[in-house]
């Protein structure tokens, strides 16, 4: 069976893309607590000459090649979601023209995001810049969920109006909580190179206003946990959030007590993108439109076809 047009071939493609640009996020995480930012010096190529370490390269380099080659891998499988997405139908016949537009804009986003991992290269890995760099990555983990979501039969759950704006403001402080989180990456010492720059912010100052943030975030889904303890199904995903809220702030508040050991900061990145998927999954289930319960013919409708 062609492993395009499998009648799973969109949801599995769409994992794929999730799950390879959540590592994407851990990797760079390891790339900057490892000090292998500068391990290839020069982009596209990674040393003058060759786009690959020569064997007299170091370890800084192998992270560094690694963490650049996971791109090309990240293009393939947009390439086959972008294809599954042009092939896969409703039950009826009819195109899926929100994950087609939605396959685009996750093949898009892979060359932006390497471009402005270049320029990081070549402005010596500049804070801003790199924190840049962790705005696209962030964006697709997102599309990638809202995607998966599309080419499923299941369809968002009818909410009352004050849990579907209290989801929108959690979403906004959320989005401020990973956009604090990148200006505190930039003051600390893990700049991803010895010699880098940092952003000249006070440490304390930025960590107390990202992890102020935090404490909204965590609030307000407390709030939302309560508001839909009766919704069997926006409950699960609004636990799923606190569930990675929790451990997201404990590892948090332990890589700064501990001073910042580069394997917990690692296991803090990777929990940006776990925390940027359930904000999504939560926003997916509660967004307004198309909303019917669970088994209705709607909801069958919108099965991908076998």
């Amino acid at each position: 069976m062609d492993i395009l047009t499998a009648p799973h071939a969109l949801r599995n493609w769409a994992t794929a893309s999730l799950v390879a640009n959540m590592g994407l996020i851990f990797t760079g995480g390891l790339v900057r607590v490892t000090s292998s930012g500068l391990g290839c010096p020069t982009w596209p190529q990674c040393t003058p000459g060759s786009y690959v370490p020569h064997n007299a390269s170091d370890l800084h380099a192998l992270i560094e090649f690694g963490n650049r080659t996971l791109t090309f891998v990240l293009a393939i499988i947009a390439i086959g979601t972008l294809v599954a997405a042009w092939k896969a139908r409703d039950a009826e016949g009819r195109p899926l023209r929100r994950a087609r537009g939605l396959a685009i804009v996750a093949a898009a986003g892979i060359p932006a995001q390497a471009v402005i991992g270049g320029i990081s290269v070549l402005t010596s890995l500049n804070p801003w810049v790199v924190g840049a760099h962790l705005i696209p990555s962030i964006a697709l983990v997102v599309v990638s969920v809202v995607l998966l979501h599309e080419a499923m039969p299941v369809r968002p759950a009818p909410v009352p109006t004050l849990v579907r704006r209290l989801v929108w403001v959690t979403s906004a402080v959320g989005i401020c909580v990973l956009l604090a989180g990148a200006v505190v990456t930039g003051a600390g010492p893990h700049a991803g190179d010895g010699g880098a720059a940092r952003n000249g912010l006070e440490l304390v100052t930025v960590a107390r206003v990202h992890s102020g943030l935090v404490w909204i975030v965590v609030a307000l889904t407390v709030l939302l946990m309560w508001l839909v303890r009766t919704n069997e199904r926006v409950r699960p995903a609004v636990g799923l959030l606190l569930a990675v809220e929790a451990v997201q702030g404990t590892i948090g508040y332990l890589q700064y007590a501990l001073s910042l050991p580069p394997g917990m900061v690692a296991g803090h990145m990777l929990g940006t993108a776990l925390f940027a998927a359930a904000l999504a999954n939560l926003w997916w289930f509660t967004r307004p439109g198309d909303q019917v319960s669970s088994g209705s013919s709607a909801a069958a409708r919108n099965t991908i076809a076998r």
